[in-house]
């Protein structure tokens, strides 16, 4: 049975091999700091801090729950009772053990919890749904058709279709981002330079 700390070394481990991969020289560090591993990044240090999942996890949803990876990132220590400071670490890295990916983003550009979308369900989110939907309630108005086929030929409700061809209306997009927006290759790393 494996249980958190042994997932959080697994992590550790495949992240430091993806780097050493990369190109740079890396190790992992003392249990205890706040950061798991150093890596070399044209001779400069970085101190890097992995998080790993299993696997994505259901997220609510308006229509009906969906999967994301959910990483809780600010949180450190027993229990999550601490946060990490600007200055403990430089990198954090994710890790998505059910496909073996590995992303990277700086932590200056980090909340406190990430949530990824899955990218074999893109599509699929309630947002771009409602955007394909409005993308096609065009389309098929600007070929003549009625409020009332459109309704019948996408699965629309009536009041939907109407409201979608309003003048002005606009689809709810979100800033959301795939796990694959954070993979990065050996050059994106010398360019944090």
């Amino acid at each position: 049975m494996r249980n958190d700390l042994q997932i959080g070394v697994a992590g550790e481990h495949i992240v430091c091999a993806d780097l050493i991969l990369k190109g740079f020289n890396c190790f992992m560090s003392e249990q205890g700091l706040p950061y798991d591993l150093i890596v070399d990044i044209g001779g400069v240090l970085k101190k890097v801090q992995v998080k790993s999942t299993l696997k994505p996890r259901k997220v609510k949803q308006r229509a009906k729950d969906t999967f994301s990876y959910v990483f809780d990132v600010k949180r450190c220590g027993k229990r999550g009772g601490n946060t990490y400071n600007d200055i403990d670490v430089d990198l954090f890295a994710f890790v998505c053990l059910d496909n073996m990916t590995i992303g990277y983003i700086e932590s200056e550009n980090i909340k406190s919890t990430l949530t990824l979308r899955v990218d074999e369900l893109r599509g699929c989110y309630y947002d771009e749904k409602g955007v394909a939907n409005y993308e096609r309630v065009i389309e098929l108005l600007s070929k003549g058709h009625s409020q009332t086929y459109i309704s019948k030929k996408i699965n629309l409700s009536q009041s939907t279709v109407n409201k979608m061809a309003q003048k002005g209306y606009k689809p709810h997009k979100t800033n959301a981002m795939y796990f694959s927006d954070i993979q990065r290759n050996s050059d994106w790393f010398t360019k944090q330079e």
